[in-house]
């Protein structure tokens, strides 16, 4: 083929596939209807206070107004709450943790919103599409547009109607990876706005200034260079100076944070969850990385060579360091993939671009087929109708714990609070069947029996530990979870400190039934009066409720579905203490008299 031909073919295979991009964008923003995730709602407050003239601060007698506004924009924002007294200024007017130059931006978009009267959230979908389709426009005119274009056609899009930082900060990222080897000193502009909105990526932007600085010595006396770097340091420094300023913290999302060097699993947490993990959720990405690495070092290892990716690769373990260090890992505004991968995916770009730009046509035809492989994955996985999903646990996960306990021990917090569907997660927790129980502080939930005796430091304070059913189903191995810095927990009313003869009692007697009152049971629970708690397992013939210290004129009220003989037991004698008839259909709950101060009692409900 003549190099004139060459280069017409290249030129319309870019046309193309800038077609394919804008479409791309143009489906998810057909798609869109904006909701709130996460903290969204502190930036659109913030929006419109700017939009409207304000500043990014609230008076407190604005505060409940503002509040019932944000309800009015839809359900997503029913529990919307500004209220942050530890973050009033000195003048009386209320901060919030996040900081405004993300609002600001979108802040004449919101203006735009509310003169057509329309929500103002969509001023944030208009600032996100303008961040996607310039970053398009970005990878249209770099090398290897079809390698680079992954970051676009990735779980991104989820967040184009979001009110998140999310879309701003891999914009940001992306486009100071793409831009570095033409325009350093844009690339730290956008890495300064990026680490002003969020100070994780402080490092990243510091490490990029060293290395721009070392690079080219002559660099440091050009007057662009130093301009850039100067902005970004003005941009960074900017919210401490701020917040300094007005409450006289460097930053509130900081203030609270210790920091400390997370250990290896911490460390490669975005990649390697089962529940969030890149690796899991996102593994098109992971695939064209890995296959871009192999490639090049097998055939163009020299390239691999170039200081401007290992200082990628030090600002991605920087970036690493940094995410590593909240408490809350397991956070809402995500549909099930860590934000902090979403992060450190651009950061991959320059490997993709030297993959994409290689002379094998191999390469670009895996780069096209795993280009529609993500395009694909992420329609299925990812549309931006799917809501938040972090308090529930993936179909992969409920498999692997339920299925396989033993092969992965996840974070404590993503465990719990995906297995109790509740934030602060409710502790000890376990799967439905018991498969995987987490313990904390030795004890065990309601509704999994103690079996086995686990190690002496399960017992400590706020100590994790795992109980994984082995493969015959014969006990449990126990796993310590290392000590962490506490995330918020509720410790649940029902638990089990221990194995004791009661215990062994209740596991023959509830041998063969479920966990709950299913809509089969023999029995109905109705009431429960001066005991501690009560727990129920039932079946279609046969029901077992278990009460914990009873107190004078203790009893339980219950409706059956047939004649039945209920018996109670002294679990700790192992003595049938009464038996007592019922009959269906009664007016009333049959009540059923309990001995007092007994700390163990069972109540089995067979027909007669």
């Amino acid at each position: 083929m003549e190099p004139g031909a060459s280069l017409y073919h290249r030129r319309v295979s870019r046309h193309v596939w800038a077609i394919c991009l804008v479409a791309w964008l143009g489906v998810a923003l057909w798609q869109a209807n904006p909701v709130r995730v996460g903290d969204g709602h502190e930036h659109v407050a913030v929006a419109l206070g700017l939009a409207r003239g304000d500043g990014p601060s609230f008076a407190l007698d604005q505060i409940p107004s503002l509040e019932a506004e944000l309800r009015a924009l839809g359900p997503s924002f029913a529990n919307a709450s500004l209220s942050h007294p530890d973050l009033v200024g000195r003048d009386g007017r209320q901060d919030v943790p996040h900081f405004w130059l993300y609002p600001l931006l979108a802040a004449p978009a919101v203006k735009v919103a509310l003169l057509l009267g329309v929500s103002p959230l969509w001023g944030f979908v208009a600032l996100h599409a303008a961040l996607l389709a310039g970053l398009a426009a970005l990878i249209l005119s770099r090398p290897a547009p079809v390698w680079t274009s992954l970051l676009l056609l990735s779980p991104l899009v989820w967040w184009l109607d979001k009110p998140s930082t999310d879309v701003l900060l891999v914009a940001c990222l992306a486009g100071a990876m793409l831009l570095w080897t033409t325009r350093p000193a844009v690339s730290m502009v956008l890495l300064g706005i990026g680490a002003s909105q969020n100070p994780g990526l402080v490092l990243v932007a510091a490490l990029f200034a060293a290395w721009g600085s070392i690079e080219r010595v002559a660099r440091l006396m050009c007057r662009r260079w130093q301009t850039g770097v100067l902005l970004a340091a003005l941009l960074i420094a900017l919210p401490s100076a701020y917040y300094l300023w007005r409450l006289g913290i460097p930053s509130p999302l900081t203030a609270s944070t210790v920091t400390r060097w997370p250990g290896l699993p911490d460390a490669l947490f975005p990649f390697t969850d089962v529940s969030v993990g890149l690796i899991f959720r996102y593994p098109p990405f992971v695939l064209a990385v890995l296959v871009a690495a192999i490639w090049m070092a097998w055939r163009e290892l020299w390239r691999l060579r170039e200081p401007f990716i290992a200082t990628t690769m030090l600002a991605a373990l920087a970036l690493l360091w940094a995410v590593g260090q909240p408490v809350s890992q397991n956070h809402g505004g995500s549909p099930d993939l860590s934000r902090y991968a979403l992060w450190l995916m651009p950061l991959a770009l320059p490997l993709l671009q030297l993959a994409g730009t290689s002379t094998s046509p191999v390469m670009h035809r895996a780069g096209l087929a795993l280009a529609l492989l993500s395009a694909g994955w992420t329609l299925v996985a990812f549309p931006p109708s799917r809501p938040e999903g972090h308090l529930q646990a993936t179909p992969f996960a409920a498999w692997l714990w339920t299925r396989h306990p033993m092969w992965n021990d996840p974070r404590p917090e993503v465990f719990a609070e995906r297995v109790s569907h509740a934030e602060p997660a409710v502790v000890p927790s376990a799967t439905p069947g018991c498969e995987k129980v987490l313990l904390y502080e030795g004890l065990w939930p309601a509704h999994c029996l103690p079996q086995g005796t686990p190690p002496d430091a399960c017992l400590d304070s706020q100590r994790f530990c795992y109980a994984n059913r082995t493969a015959t189903g014969a006990g449990y191995l126990f796993m310590v979870e290392p000590l962490r810095p506490g995330f918020p927990v509720v410790q649940a009313e029902k638990s089990w400190a221990r194995a004791t003869p009661a215990v062994a009692t209740m596991r023959q007697l509830v041998r063969g039934l479920e966990f709950g009152e299913p809509e089969h049971a023999l029995v109905a629970l109705r009431g429960l009066w001066n005991a501690a708690w009560i727990q129920e397992w039932s079946g279609p013939t046969r029901s077992v409720f278990y009460v914990r210290n009873t107190r004078p004129d203790a009893r339980i009220g219950v409706r059956v579905r047939q004649k039945v003989l209920a018996r109670v037991i002294d679990l700790n004698r192992a003595v049938e203490i009464a038996t007592y008839p019922i009959e269906p259909g009664t007016r009333h709950p049959e009540s059923i008299p309990l001995p007092d101060a007994a700390p163990d009692l069972a109540i089995t409900f067979e027909p007669r």
